[in-house]
């Protein structure tokens, strides 16, 4: 019998994705010429919630296909990342020939042609997935206490910047991400624990300690910055499993971000285009700029969800073509857990 689908992960993934797209919508915006003043340092204080909770969400939705055999992490995992990265990295690449992308300095095709060994895209997150199910498969065997010793340790040297990364940004985000998938990976029972056994009002807490974290983390010394960053980090994402598990309780709450939470892939590789092509034709500064990008935010992201229903019945946007997989309904069935 089948059982039912959790809403606190899509709760959460859906809540993750518009702060997504909020980052790259004042991105574009500053790129622009638009002055965002309080946005921008808010932008900055998210990067500590944004990706770590979608990589510990991705993480625990991996946790038992990084403990099967190859074949079966190949087809119900890595095949439909490798697949979905490549098609829509040439996506982007033929877009932004035409569109400018103002956001790389890398020339869309040289990133495609990279995007094996050098990831450059805003689709780094699929690169990213497919190296962390790699090294936790090769992983399963090793005890828990090695494996997040291990990938806090690359997390904080990361947060300290003293990875070796060429000068680019992205391996440095690869390295600091890589604990939060294995804390999902090897933390799943803890975290349905903790979202099963949250009461609706802890989200008061919940929504009171990020601020205070934050506000913690601006006194640390810079001795101490690299290590508080991940601990910071790790205290939002309790939070935020906390909210969203409160959230999701209440249908009519949790609604909207579960729409978005199970469409991520289609928000995930759509909204950049989107956006860069909006966001050029409205004058810098004409109008007030929290109001222009939560505006053009829930916009992108109300087109990406409006798209996927036409799209996805396509064979091979979001998934390779049935024909192309000989576990075709394994990759198909599980699709919408693994973004982002």
């Amino acid at each position: 019998m089948a059982t039912e689908r959790l809403r606190w992960p899509d709760t959460a993934r859906g809540g993750a994705m518009v702060l997504v797209v909020l980052a790259h919508t004042l991105q574009l915006m500053a790129a622009y010429g638009w002055e965002l003043g309080w946005l921008d340092t808010a932008n900055t204080f998210l990067t500590a919630i944004r990706m770590p909770l979608f990589f510990v969400i991705s993480g625990m939705l991996a946790a038992t296909v990084v403990r099967k055999p190859w074949s079966q992490v190949w087809a119900r995992r890595l095949w439909l990342l490798v697949y979905v990265y490549v098609l829509w990295s040439a996506v982007r690449a033929l877009w932004f020939t035409i569109v400018p992308w103002p956001l790389s300095d890398v020339p869309p095709w040289q990133a495609f042609v990279l995007l094996p060994v050098w990831p450059t895209t805003g689709l780094w997150f699929l690169f990213a997935l497919v190296l962390y199910i790699t090294l936790l498969r090769f992983a399963r065997s090793t005890p828990t206490w090695a494996v997040l010793g291990l990938a806090g340790g690359l997390s904080v040297a990361a947060a300290y910047d003293v990875v070796p990364t060429g000068d680019n940004p992205i391996w440095r985000s690869i390295a600091l991400y890589l604990f939060f998938f294995a804390l999902g990976v090897r933390g799943a029972p803890a975290w349905k624990a903790l979202a099963a056994h949250a009461r609706a009002w802890w989200a008061v807490p919940a929504v009171i300690l990020i601020p205070a974290a934050f506000a913690l983390f601006r006194v640390v010394p810079s001795a101490g910055s690299g290590l508080a960053r991940v601990i910071l980090s790790t205290v939002c994402v309790v939070a935020c499993v906390v909210i969203a598990s409160s959230l999701a309780r209440s249908v009519v709450l949790s609604s909207p971000l579960v729409a978005v939470g199970r469409r991520t892939l289609p928000v995930y590789v759509l909204h950049a285009l989107l956006l860069a092509t909006v966001v050029p034709w409205i004058p810098a500064n004409a109008a007030s700029a929290p109001f222009v990008a939560f505006s053009l935010t829930l916009g992108a992201v109300a087109a990406c969800v409006g798209l996927s229903v036409p799209l996805s019945r396509v064979p091979g946007v979001f998934a390779p073509p049935r024909r192309w997989q000989p576990q075709a309904r394994a990759v198909e069935s599980t699709r919408d857990e693994i973004l982002p």
